[in-house]
């Protein structure tokens, strides 16, 4: 049994019936909202049976011009 399944049958088994579309998976592929992430072989995306979906992440953007506390809490979630 291979270690990496093709996206869609991974799909299948993580979202069951209806499966999002292709064009939604290769979204999620490209933009790390699978881990571990998925490869492209060829023209297929492979990823591990193990694999999560674990949808958008993201940081805050800190600018040098916000407020002294607010980048604390940005940075490490302290309130004080």
């Amino acid at each position: 049994m291979s270690r990496m399944i093709k996206l869609s049958t991974w799909a299948e088994e993580e979202f069951g019936n209806p499966i999002p579309v292709s064009a939604t998976l290769s979204k999620y592929a490209r933009n790390g909202m699978i881990f571990p992430p998925p490869v492209k072989v060829g023209n297929i995306w492979r990823v591990e049976r193990s694999a999560r979906f674990i949808g958008a992440q993201s940081s805050p953007e800190i600018r040098q011009s916000d407020n002294v506390r607010l980048k604390r809490i940005l940075e490490d979630g302290q309130t004080t």
